[in-house]
């Protein structure tokens, strides 16, 4: 598991796992209370599956209760967030497809979900 700022992930299939390159499949988890900065991502496309929890997600400045079973997909140059107001964690597959070796994250200034 990594730790990051505002979020851990878990990689369940790296981008080796896969025949084609640029894939990479992962558990991330937002602690309660927790807002994931703003950014996007210049060439990756991710499709995110919710598994725990309630958050709100936005995608295009477009504010989305995410909740088990939804599912979003963000495209290259999408800005998106997540906010956990919850006191519980919330738990996302995130499915990475099309990621270049080079981070391609724009962490962007002033972002709340």
């Amino acid at each position: 598991t990594v730790h990051e700022e505002d979020y851990s992930k878990e990689i369940i299939f790296s981008t080796d796992d896969f025949e084609e390159e640029g894939h990479l499949l992962q558990v991330v988890t937002v602690p309660p209370m927790t807002k994931q900065r703003l950014h996007l991502h210049r060439e990756q496309t991710e499709v995110f599956y919710i598994l725990e929890g309630v958050a709100v997600i936005q995608i295009r400045a477009q504010d989305y209760v995410a909740r088990p079973g939804d599912a979003f997909i963000c495209d290259p140059g999408d800005t998106h967030s997540l906010w956990n107001q919850s006191d519980e964690d919330f738990k996302v597959v995130v499915f990475k497809i099309n990621k270049p070796e080079e981070d391609d994250t724009d962490w962007l200034e002033g972002g709340e979900p």
